[in-house]
Order: structure tokens, then sequence, then C-alpha cells
């Protein structure tokens, strides 16, 4: 493995930080930049959106072909992880969940009139998007085989019922990817379908109220009383749901990783700008060694993210599912993320749980972060499956 970036992927790296450093990060010092759900106002990202694409940072996920750089997974690692040093930053690239998981599996698995119709509107950021697959109590979650929403063939046309609920971005959607069941099958009872917000036979039903910040259009409970979907709008097959899940989930899951990570070390700069200038008793902060500990442990914890991350995108480049280490990255970007920004603002202190800096925001964002994609506990249950599988060949050497 050699994590070295080719010139011009460090040289796209570098672009990107100063973008964020000068375009991007002095808004999140003005709550008049701010829209209701506590993300950047439409008027101001559209703005920056405009700039982004002219300055070349545009999707960069997605082919050249397709209006983007075409990087590899281990290529955007490095580029999202700075993107996500701003709380603004991957949706002003389009780089953002779940328009990013959505075009990437599109992108993958659709069909030449699908990616016409349904990815290059996204793309070019026409439209938003959204991917239906969680429902309420008693359906699926971690486990997609506990799906309840039901599609029935009808001729030429499926007809969904059923309720899903947390479906992100949901409330400015256009585009969206809901997962039914087609049969009982374990493996091949699941379906995904490509439908647009203005067909009759659904409705948000509500916005679900969260206790952090939110990406636009909320994280909606949605209704399907009688959706007609057209074959053609079928996703790879009839009952192939399960494997276009895992083909989206797991790179969707690591490029969390990469924008949690860049959020983590952002929480860390201003945790060591302020104690380098925070005075007490006659001692800099940044003298003390308890803030040195706490420093240096939060610094460990996101290189060991940043490793893990990068591995696995390294193997998912090379073809590998690379199921355990995608788990193993999840987990350990979630927990850095979340303590290291706890760390930022006990060190911080008053200033930190302020809205002085965008520590407190981090602070509820970063709590989602080990429930969204599957919890912490299933992707520790996935390494141990992987572990108890392979014995001593779980710690091979590639």
């Amino acid at each position: 493995m050699d994590f070295t970036l080719p010139p011009k992927v460090d040289a796209l790296r570098t672009e990107i930080r100063a973008f964020v450093a000068e375009e991007i990060m002095p808004l999140e010092r003005d709550r008049a930049n701010y829209d209701g759900h506590e993300n950047i106002r439409p008027d101001l990202l559209e703005h920056l959106r405009g700039k982004a694409k002219e300055a070349g940072l545009w999707a960069i996920q997605m082919p050249e072909a397709r209006g983007g750089r075409g990087l590899s997974l281990a290529e955007m690692a490095a580029c999202y992880e700075e993107m996500g040093r701003s709380i603004f930053g991957p949706v002003v690239f389009n780089s953002a969940a779940p328009d990013d998981g959505n075009m990437m599996v599109l992108n993958k698995v659709g069909t030449d009139a699908q990616q016409r119709d349904w990815l290059q509107p996204i793309v070019e950021g026409r439209v938003r998007s959204a991917f239906a697959m969680t429902e309420p109590d008693g359906g699926a979650g971690s486990d997609p085989g506990m799906m309840r929403t039901r599609a029935e063939r009808k001729g030429d046309r499926y007809v969904i019922e059923g309720r899903k609920w947390f479906i992100t971005g949901a409330g400015v959607a256009e585009h969206f990817i809901v997962v039914a069941r087609t049969s009982d099958d374990a493996r091949k009872g699941l379906t995904a379908f490509l439908f647009y917000r203005d067909q009759p036979g659904w409705e948000i039903v509500r916005k679900v109220p969260i206790m952090g910040p939110e990406e636009h259009g909320g994280h909606c409970e949605l209704v399907f009383d009688g959706l007609e979907i057209p074959a053609e709008n079928v996703l790879i097959g009839e009952g192939e749901g399960l494997k276009l899940t895992q083909i989206r989930l797991g790179p969707a899951r690591l490029t969390h990783c990469m924008r949690w990570l860049g959020m983590a070390k952002r929480a860390l700069e201003i945790a060591g700008d302020y104690a380098r200038e925070r005075s007490g008793f006659g001692v800099k902060l940044a003298d003390r060694e308890s803030i040195q500990l706490l420093l240096g442990t939060a610094a460990m914890q996101i290189e060991i993210g940043r490793l893990l991350t990068m591995k696995a995108a390294w193997k998912l480049d090379t073809g590998d599912f690379a199921r355990k280490e995608i788990s193993m990255a999840k987990v350990q970007a979630a927990d850095a993320l979340q303590t290291t920004v706890d760390t930022a603002i006990q060190i911080c202190g008053a200033k930190g749980y302020s809205q002085d800096t965008p520590l407190e925001w981090m602070y509820r964002y970063a709590r989602q972060a080990r429930l969204v994609d599957g919890a912490s506990e299933v992707h520790r249950m996935v390494v141990s499956r992987f572990l108890m599988q392979e014995g001593l060949d779980y710690w091979s050497w590639p």
C-alpha cells in the first residue's frame, strides 16, 4: 500500500483547501448565513457552487466525461477530508450525502438512459436526490432483510405501498431511489426503483426533528400509497435490491469517514489555536501536560481513522469489497469525530460551548456519526464475524 498522492491530485487537494479557507470558512461566523436547518443558506450555497464549478472543483468523484475529475476512492479520501474542514464544505462541491452516494451508485449500475435522465441532473447540480431504505420500528434499518415496504408488479409497472423514515434530504429532493420488497426470497427479495418527486401515490408526512444540524431537506418520514413506477425505472433488475444497497452503502460509508475526519481535524485546529493563545496562572494552555495529553490522544485517534479509511479506499479501488475494512474505518472515524470535538470544547471552555466557534454545531452533528449507515455495534459485529471466519488470515498482509 502506497498512499502517496499523484502530483495532480495533491494539487487538487491544495486547491480545495484554499477554497474552503478563503470562500467557505469565513461564512460560518455569521448566523445570517445559516438556514432553518442550521446549514448554509440556499441562495448563498448556489453562489458558492457556481464558484466551485468555475474553479474546476465540482463533483470530483464523477468521471471527467460527466463533468467531474475522475478520482479514485483513495484520491477522494484526501480531497473530501479537506472539504470536511468546513461545516458547509461538502455540499458546496456536490460531494455531500445523500447525493454523493446516489451519484456513485447510478454511475456504476445505471443504464445509459438512467444515467442520462437521473444521474446527470444530480451531477450538474440541477436537482437534489434522496435514498429511501430505512423504515420505522419493526422495518428495515441496519438489516435490509426486515424490509416491510412492498412493490407489486402489475403489467409494466410496480405499485409501492409502505413507509420510510429518516430519509435524508427528502424535503428538497427531486430524484429518489427507493428500496422495496418484491418477494420473500432471503437474497433476491428486494428491488430498487427510481421515481420523481412529482409522481402521485406518495407523500412526506413530516420532517423528523433531530438534536443536531442537518442536511438541506431534513430527515423525513414518507408514506407510499399506490406509487406507480414503470419497469424501466428498476435499478439493476428485480430482486437485486440487496446487491444495490451493498454497492451503494460501502463507498458511501467510507465517504462519510473522509468528511468526518476533516471535521475532526478542524476541531483540533480550533482547540490548538486556542491553547497556544490562552494563558492561565502564568502558563499557556499548550504548555500544560494535561492539555498536551488531550491534544496528542485526539491527534492519534484521527490518524488511525485516516489510515483505516485510506486502506479501505485502496482495497475498494483494487476491486475488493473491503467489508471489514469499511466497518473498522466507520467505527473509528465516528468515534474520533465525537471524542475530538468533545476534547476541543473542553480545551476551549465556555468559548467552545458557545456559538463563537463551530464546535457546538460539530458536537451536535457528531453524535449521529455512530448511528448513520449502520450503528457502531453492527459494524463491530461485522468485524467480529470476519475474525471468527478468517482466524490468522484476518491479519494477512496484502
